[in-house]
């Protein structure tokens, strides 16, 4: 410990307290650094948030922690959750140090505490669930029961006088069945009457979201149902989100419930148990994006978002309804939407001076309109709509697609910002399939390649409309463009994307390498930045802004089976056709905190996350390479 002390003396922090032999705060004026020495091998992400949270109950509040176990490193922003590269030197330049200091109520600190018991509690009951073997095969069916089961807990506790009004269960209160002390009462009947209750709630307008064409959309599919049937299960999941002990407010001590968490530590609970269980499909499947990328991601986004003021973020249209959209056509578990929702959150109510009030209000009404996502997988979208949910936001439009590629119901040219991770291989869309010497037709292939081309003319040109789709097409030696037989999608996404950008949208894009630098792919550059014009040396055409370039280490996306070599590409739509290009951001990152070992994620802290500097980096202006 005496080696820490010396380390945090060095950078200004004179002042120290001891809090036990694993933990001391040192501090230089009203900056506080809350330090803790663990025994674990690596620095998981639960582990971080659950001592954040003992830093913020400190007195006063700490404004950064640092955690290691000796080899790896976490350095926290306390106020704002989020990890940062280091802990700043006070005595380079004072005005630098972050004192912002967050406000605890009574609930806040009971929250905070509560946090690890249940995101201890979670896996446990995950690892119950999955060892019955009752109807679920695998890690993922788990967390999809499992949902469901909170997914009741919290319609519950919003609605405690729905009466039922359906089937077996109809004139019966939900608050009177969906309760473990019934459940240890009447065992196998109460299981069914509850699995009855979830058919009929599943459809209830509080967690139906509306579509651009006016279309509904809900967090289940319509033949939805609880597969689970073992009553021991469901006392024990019960038990744990309902009896949470007392909470005292006050002075006053009553039974707490999951309602008395504040802010989205159950949200981070479920973030936790999902990113723990959820197992990686390879290749083309489904696979969670790293938090240390949609991180990154999300922060330049939002610096960019609101560089200019809160504009974007608090404007409403005619019928004050927020105009504000975040999309991801490929959402997964919805791991870049939560995070622009997590710091669309603190920037309006923590950065903003004015009326906080007005500000929670029209948070409220973020939450419902201004997340859109999409995903063709069921499974996901469920994930997705219920991690929002237990974020606060129930009604966003997050909903299920044959293929995301061809989906209609989101307007072009509508929105602020999408950052998305999409599915990448060569021949991912193909007019034909291939196998041994038979080749075999591909309608959907072919009918996404056609739409894809939509804004190419009868005469092979491209008409380069801000709202058209062309790069199902490419042009040959003449400059005439003609369809393609097979493309990447990731190709076809960066199009789609951009025709759904409003002038001077943003798009934060995960792509293969290939597209920034094969002989085969300078089409699709050009397509985005136009061409350079030898004597200006300028781009000219083109539809985008290249903003940035980040090299992502092979090790990023190892767990999706997928190959190949990452970035990010960071593109602003242009606002007009001569809009010039100017200075790109371009960095390598060579560690992202974690290495892959055996197929598992291994955390590696933050001093091996290059992404923690590359965004301090970006967000300061530099306009240089930097590796």
């Amino acid at each position: 410990m005496q080696e820490l002390k010396d380390k945090i003396k060095e950078l200004g922090y004179e002042t120290i307290k001891d809090i036990d032999e694993t933990t001391f705060v040192a501090s230089h004026k009203d900056i506080y650094v809350y330090i803790k020495k663990v025994d674990e091998e690596q620095l998981r992400p639960d582990l971080v948030v659950a001592i954040t949270y003992e830093a913020m109950v400190t007195d006063p509040i700490s404004t950064y922690a640092w955690i290691t176990n000796g080899t790896s490193n976490a350095y926290v922003l306390v106020g704002e959750e989020k990890a940062v590269s280091e802990i700043p030197p006070v005595f380079e330049d004072e005005s630098n140090v972050y004192s912002w200091k967050r406000q605890l109520t009574d609930r806040d600190k009971w929250s905070i505490r509560k946090y690890q018991e249940l995101q201890e509690t979670f896996d446990g009951l995950h690892e119950m669930i999955y060892a019955n073997k009752d109807h679920v095969n695998n890690s993922n069916d788990v967390i999809d029961e499992f949902s469901k089961l909170i997914f009741m807990e919290t319609f519950r506790l919003h609605h405690p006088e729905y009466r039922l009004a359906k089937g077996n269960v109809a004139g019966k209160l939900l608050n009177e069945i969906f309760r473990y002390e019934y459940v240890e009462e009447y065992k196998d009947a109460a299981v069914q009457e509850i699995r009855e209750a979830f058919k009929e709630i599943k459809d209830h307008p509080d967690y139906v979201a509306t579509l651009d064409n006016g279309e509904k959309a809900n967090i289940f599919s319509q033949d939805e149902y609880i597969k689970l049937e073992n009553p021991n299960i469901y006392i024990a999941v019960l038990k744990a989100l309902q009896d949470l002990g007392p909470i005292k407010i006050d002075g006053v001590e009553r039974p707490a419930n999951l309602m008395d968490l504040t802010g989205d530590v159950l949200g981070r609970v479920f973030d936790v148990l999902l990113r723990g269980k959820f197992e990686n499909k390879g290749g083309m499947g489904i696979y969670l994006t790293p938090r240390q990328v949609t991180e990154a991601a999300a922060e330049m986004v939002l610096h960019d978002l609101t560089k200019d003021g809160a504009a974007k973020l608090i404007e409403r249209d005619s019928e004050g309804i927020p105009t504000l959209r975040i999309g991801d056509l490929c959402c997964g578990s919805a791991g870049f939407l939560i995070k622009m929702l997590q710091k669309t959150e603190r920037y309006l109510l923590n950065k903003l001076t004015g009326d906080k009030k007005q500000y929670e209000e029209l948070f409220e009404e973020i939450k419902e309109h201004s997340f859109i996502g999409a995903d063709n997988s069921p499974g996901m979208v469920l994930k997705a709509r219920i991690n929002m949910a237990l974020h606060g936001a129930p009604k966003c439009p997050i909903f299920q697609t044959r293929n995301s590629l061809m989906n209609t119901r989101l307007e072009p040219g509508t929105f602020d910002a999408i950052l998305t991770n999409p599915p990448f291989s060569k021949t991912g869309v193909s007019k034909t399939i291939k196998k041994g010497r038979t080749t075999v037709e591909n309608p959907e292939g072919v009918e996404i390649i056609k739409y894809y081309s939509s804004d190419i003319d009868e005469d092979g040109q491209n008409r380069m409309n801000p709202y058209g789709l062309s790069l199902g097409s490419k042009p040959d030696s003449r400059g005439k463009w003609k369809e393609v037989n097979s493309v990447d999608p990731a190709v076809l996404f960066i199009d789609r994307n951009l025709q759904l950008l409003k002038p001077g949208g943003l798009l934060m894009i995960v792509v293969p390498d290939g597209i920034l630098s094969n002989s085969g792919d300078k089409y699709v550059r050009e397509y985005i930045m136009g061409k350079k014009n030898p004597v200006t040396g300028e781009f000219e055409g083109g539809k985008a802004i290249l903003k940035a370039v980040i090299s992502l280490p092979q090790e990023t996306f190892a767990l999706s089976g997928a190959g190949a070599k990452t970035s990010l590409l960071y593109l602003k739509k242009k606002e007009h056709p001569g809009e010039k290009q100017g200075p790109v951001f371009m960095a390598v990152a060579d560690e992202v905190g974690f290495t892959v070992k055996q197929n598992v994620e291994v955390q590696l802290g933050d001093d091996h996350n290059d992404l923690l500097k590359i965004v301090e980096a970006y967000k300061k202006g530099i306009p240089e390479d930097m590796e």
